[in-house]
């Protein structure tokens, strides 16, 4: 089962993760930061990063993608994803669930690359510094529909 949900409405499984993705996916050792680089520049399209599965544990989602979470709560910390396509799994094992602060944060083992996201500036913020919170703004993304510009991540 599909459905969207805001990247805060999710949870990390883990208390840490490594700065790279893994060796197994279509961009192995690539540093989690230069794939957001890449998001905010516009080089590659969220829609293709393949959708997080989260599960249900007592009424809050958690989910074992742990760096591609990471990835879509900066983008919509920085105002650029407001909810994501995701899908519904059934468990997490035990040996994965290794939170200590009911996965609302998560600690990058080293440093997560990339430079772009460090100084870039919210569209959604004023001179004051606050975030806008018109409709317009709001984006749903969806893993079907868009085209990448780049093969060096997940395209």
């Amino acid at each position: 089962m599909n459905m969207d949900l805001r990247p805060s409405q999710i949870r990390f499984s883990q208390d840490s993760i490594n700065n790279k993705f893994d060796k197994k996916s279509a961009h192995a050792k690539r540093p989690i930061g230069e794939t957001l680089d890449a998001l905010l520049k516009g080089e590659c399209d969220i829609s293709h990063i393949p959708p997080i599965t989260v599960v249900d544990r007592d009424g809050v989602w958690f989910t074992v993608d742990n760096r591609r979470l990471w990835v879509f709560r900066k983008l919509e910390e920085l105002g650029k994803c407001t909810k994501i396509s995701v899908k519904k799994g059934y468990r997490i094992p035990s040996k994965k669930f290794t939170t200590v602060n009911e996965g609302r944060s998560v600690t990058l083992r080293h440093d997560a690359g990339g430079s772009h996201w460090k100084v870039y500036r919210s569209s959604n913020e004023n001179i004051t510094g606050s975030v806008a919170t018109t409709e317009s703004r709001s984006r749903v993304y969806r893993h079907d529909r868009y085209r990448c510009r780049m093969r060096y991540y997940w395209c």
